[in-house]
């Protein structure tokens, strides 16, 4: 806390937002006067649970509680005072119990229970590629994409990449690294990239940190472009018929005291150890229900078809960008493995626990995977995919829901408080869905 204090006089910081996620992954704000942070960070402040549908009306109240050690002080000129933002574990009002809706306390249960089933210096490292469309606003108030580019496309093709340069230097300025950012394949789409290529976790923040990393790149992306006039959005799939957006999941399992990667073997089959194949087959056993919480909209399975590069066949390969897990090139530290169905309406704490929680299984049930994919699965016939034992992933998120409903290993490892609420909310949210009439069914039925 001497730290903060001292980082708060020396930068004239003014306000605080202290922020957290509901269930669903959306990032909520509390702002306090910086002179009021220290007594916070003590006690706690309460917020209203039931406003943003964490608990009922009849007990309403929970108590922020701020992680001192993600104190951020924002860039300037962003808010008419300078201002600091902080990640808060949420706890029960009266107590210093947690919260058991609280997505960081359930990815922290998953971290601790790796640490017990590997070892007590074992860290599980993951970052997420943050892919996200630009919109400008025409005239009559409708949305289109910011440009015309493609893949790795130069300005002036590029004309995100101005705010990207932007949004770059003012997270090295907060000591947040982006490795490499670029012009995705799609018009309008771009990337930034996390702790990935250089060597996963080689700056030392694990997952729990790497999430409350993602959220601040996420919160800047979205404000830096209102600042100018524009939409970033991560929605799975904007428009029919175009590319739709992901976040392929990069994760790791290291022993920190030896430097070890335990994913990497250069004697073992495809150069992954053991625990490695073990931690691949782990997701491809659970993948069904898995994607109940790395893709939890109904909007996600609008990305999840064949023909657009997003993975919907339940295989693994070494190159290969059409299975759901692949393994990326880079020995030792850089050995990884890629779950690329994620998306951005995931929240990034669940999304990373439940593929932990997978992971694990397949390492303490010791499941060897199926021969790799290195073909095309999207070219294969449905005869040829039922031969090499190729599933898919559910079509829709009432299915992926139900996968996830008798999934117990995963709901154990989350917690069955945290998972029955899951499946309220999302249910509800499918439910509303399937009974809404959209404009595609008047165009079709209406027979006028």
């Amino acid at each position: 806390m001497p730290e903060v204090t001292e980082l708060v006089r020396k930068e004239d910081v003014k306000e605080v937002a202290l922020q957290f996620t509901d269930i669903s992954g959306i990032l909520h704000s509390l702002w306090i006067p910086a002179e009021l942070f220290s007594k916070v960070a003590e006690g706690g402040i309460h917020v209203d649970g039931s406003s943003i549908g964490m608990v009922d009306v009849s007990r309403s109240d929970l108590k922020l509680m701020p992680d001192a050690d993600t104190f951020t002080v924002l860039p300037p000129n962003l808010f008419p005072q300078r201002t600091a933002r902080v990640a808060c574990d949420i706890y029960e009002p009266e107590s210093n119990r947690p919260f058991e809706l609280d997505p960081r306390f359930v990815l922290n249960k998953v971290l601790n229970e790796a640490k017990k089933s590997l070892g007590s210096s074992v860290r599980y490292y993951a970052s997420s590629e943050m892919e996200y469309f630009l919109f400008k606003r025409g005239e009559n108030g409708d949305i289109r994409l910011l440009d015309e580019g493609r893949y790795l496309a130069t300005p002036p093709a590029d004309l995100g990449v101005d705010l990207r340069l932007e949004i770059v230097k003012h997270l090295k300025d907060m000591g947040v690294l982006v490795e490499k950012h670029h012009h995705e394949v799609p018009p309008g789409k771009y990337e930034l990239e996390l702790g990935l290529e250089l060597g996963i976790g080689i700056d030392g923040s694990d997952a729990f940190r790497m999430v409350d990393t993602l959220y601040l790149v996420k919160f800047l992306t979205k404000l830096m472009a209102a600042k100018k006039d524009l939409i970033a959005s991560f929605m799975p799939k904007p428009f029919h018929g175009q590319f739709g957006a992901g976040l392929h999941t990069h994760v790791a399992l290291m022993e920190n005291e030896s430097a070890r990667n335990l994913f990497y073997d250069p004697d073992g089959n495809y150069g992954l150890s053991k625990i490695g194949l073990h931690f691949v087959a782990g997701i491809l056993a659970h993948a069904k229900a898995l994607a109940a919480i790395t893709n939890p909209s109904v909007n996600s399975y609008k990305r999840l078809v064949p023909g657009w590069e997003a993975p919907v066949y339940i295989s693994w390969g070494r190159f290969n960008r059409s299975a759901l897990v692949r393994v990326p090139p880079g020995k030792e530290r850089k050995t990884r493995l890629e779950y690329r169905p994620t998306d951005g309406s995931c929240n990034f704490y669940i999304a990373f626990a439940g593929i932990l929680a997978a992971g694990l299984d397949g390492i303490r049930k010791k499941i060897n995977p199926p021969t790799p994919v290195e073909e095309d699965v999207y070219k294969m016939s449905a005869k040829e995919r039922a031969k090499k034992g190729i599933d898919v992933l559910p079509a829709n998120l009432g299915a992926a829901l139900n996968e996830f409903s008798r999934d117990n290993c995963l709901q154990d490892a989350l917690g069955q408080t945290f998972c029955q609420k899951f499946l309220e909310l999302k249910t509800k949210e499918w439910t509303d869905f399937s009974v809404t009439v959209h404009e595609w069914e008047r165009k079709r039925y209406l027979d006028v």
